[in-house]
């Protein structure tokens, strides 16, 4: 399992073999932060980081972007609307206000969901707050 935290490809990959696209990310991803970063400074060590980062969230949201969005959708279906600006609408209105719990776990998980893509040390503060 590579520094991204992910055991394999989330599609069928057969066709292009191995590496799959997550392991290239990693591969990448990892020279820029031992490599790169190790042998520079300043402003090109802080690029370094910067697409070593960016690297990283796509990889993670390569990897769970397509559960999350099942998720999502099943959250909204819940609520009984289509999407996130039906949502903002409904709460806006008033529509939702008997359902305020309902609706505060919605968008928390979807907040935890974003931020697992974006930087997954966050999560703990957003399921704890």
């Amino acid at each position: 399992m590579g520094p991204l935290g992910h055991g394999g490809p989330v599609t069928d990959d057969a066709l292009h073999d191995i590496p799959s696209a997550l392991e290239l990310l990693e591969a990448v991803e990892e020279f820029l932060r031992h490599d790169v970063m190790a042998a520079t400074e300043g402003r090109v060590a802080f690029h370094a980081r910067v697409a070593a980062n960016v690297l990283a969230m796509v990889a993670r949201q390569m990897a769970l972007g397509p559960a999350q969005a099942e998720a999502h959708r099943a959250r909204l279906d819940a609520l009984g609307v289509a999407d996130d600006a039906e949502l903002a609408e409904a709460i806006r209105s008033g529509v939702m206000d008997g359902r305020l719990d309902e609706v505060r776990k919605a968008v928390r998980q979807a907040v935890a969901d974003k931020l697992a893509v974006a930087n997954p040390r966050y999560v703990d503060d957003v399921n704890d707050g």
